[in-house]
């Protein structure tokens, strides 16, 4: 999948959240790039799929349209292809079914009831109930 230079991946990264679990922000410095530990990195943090002992990692690459990049997946340790497989699979769907949607993002009180929450992923906080939907 490829974005243009301008486009923002900011609306992939929510929908990743929204369809993974365990989807921490793998943040570095440009000398872990340099020395060949990861092909991307950021002090901001790059979505990052962890199932045990296995990480995989979305990551760009240029092509032939200066204004294009493209957007991969990398996979570290025992089950690399697997989990990279399932985090290229939520790309392509996102592609496919949410390119160009916006997240819809509620807050609601802690204790709000189940039943009084839109369909989508819930995350609790303390004092609060986040919910994401996608049109």
């Amino acid at each position: 999948m490829t974005l243009a230079g301008n486009e923002s991946n900011e609306h992939l990264d929510i929908w990743l959240t929204t369809v993974f679990d365990n989807l921490p922000l793998l943040a570095g410095k440009p000398t872990a790039r340099t020395r060949d530990l990861v092909a991307s990195i950021s002090p901001h943090g790059i979505p990052t799929l962890v199932d045990g002992g296995t990480f995989a990692y979305r990551t760009v690459r240029a092509t032939d349209d200066p204004d294009r990049f493209e957007l991969g997946v990398i996979g570290h340790s025992p089950h690399a292809k697997e989990i990279a497989d399932r985090l290229v699979e939520q790309i392509q769907v996102w592609d496919r079914e949410h390119r160009g949607d916006r997240a819809h993002i509620q807050v609601f009180p802690a204790g709000t009831p189940e039943s009084r929450l839109p369909a989508g992923r819930v995350i609790d906080r303390p004092h609060t109930r986040i919910t994401i939907t996608w049109p």
